[in-house]
């Protein structure tokens, strides 16, 4: 019985073995559009790079070009956060912005320089790592879907650094989790959990403001009950949002704090990067951005 939950642990977290959500439509004939933002998705712990192949339909169908889309496959499935920053994630955006660029010459514009970033599960705490400790110039959004931000009580029986660095959710102690501390501090010696962001900080968290190089728009999107983030909140990412973004009505969610979103519809914690509803609400924030940024930014 050991046996089976361990290996429980390792495959289905991302976190859990969950139904495929049905397709969107096929892509339209949408011209594409080069002056797009690159995107990178980065999968969860347990999973792989088909996470995303709905949020590659879905971003083909309004127009990114192919080489503006790319989704990680971390191999093995199970990395520790630093390695799967350093050893896939910073390669994987360079690579992208290669491309991309390329793309952008042929249509006679400058490349891009920065990417947006979705990432499912403990793919969040990779790629804040990435931007906290590595290349926050790099990144220009960086949607969470069911992020481990705060670790997970959920990874706490099964054995393995990446499941032990989730463990104990909100960790006190560098005993507990090197990378949480790193990333989150303590209560009583926090850090900025979200770096160069254009959202607010609480009082009680020091903040790393944006500047010229490095200006970032944070969201998280969660799920209430959701068997491998325990608690649900650890989900959310205090310094999230944009000023004055508000959510049509149409939306399957609540915005229960700024930049952090409740999504209000029965799916589970693999599926929900693979659901309509939220492929339009992760557009829908990235147009924002689009719209918004540069005037946000110093």
């Amino acid at each position: 019985m050991k046996l089976i939950r361990w290996i429980l642990g390792l495959f289905v977290l991302g976190y859990g073995l969950g139904c495929q959500a049905a397709s969107p439509p096929p892509p339209t004939n949408v011209a594409e559009n080069p002056n797009y933002t690159p995107i990178l998705f980065v999968h969860g712990l347990g999973l792989n790079a088909s996470t995303w192949n709905n949020a590659i339909a879905h971003f083909q169908a309004q127009g990114y070009p192919s080489s503006y889309l790319l989704a990680l496959d971390i191999k093995p499935n199970d990395e520790i956060n630093i390695t799967a920053a350093e050893k896939f994630i910073a390669p994987a955006i360079e690579s992208l912005l290669q491309q991309a660029a390329e793309t952008a010459r042929q249509a006679g514009i400058d490349p891009p320089q920065k990417v947006d970033i979705i990432a499912h599960s403990m793919g969040a705490v990779s790629t804040r790592w990435y931007i906290a400790q590595m290349r926050p110039e790099r990144v220009r959004t960086w949607i969470a879907v069911a992020g481990a931000n705060y670790g997970t009580n959920a990874l706490c029986p099964y054995p393995g650094p990446a499941n032990q660095e989730m463990c104990p959710a909100f960790a006190t102690s560098q005993r507990d989790s090197f990378v949480q501390i790193a990333l989150n501090g303590t209560p009583s010696a926090p850090t900025d959990p979200s770096p160069y962001s254009i959202g607010t900080n609480p009082p009680n968290l020091p903040t790393i403001p944006p500047d010229r190089e490095r200006c970032i728009a944070y969201f998280t999107v969660r799920i209430d009950p959701d068997r491998w983030i325990k608690p649900e909140d650890s989900a959310q990412l205090p310094g999230s949002g944009m000023p004055n973004l508000q959510l049509p009505r149409h939306f399957p969610a609540q915005e229960t704090s700024p930049g952090n979103y409740l999504f209000q519809k029965p799916v589970d914690h693999d599926p929900l990067p693979q659901d309509r509803d939220f492929l339009q609400l992760a557009s829908y924030l990235i147009e924002q951005v689009d719209q918004n940024l540069d005037t946000l930014c110093p």
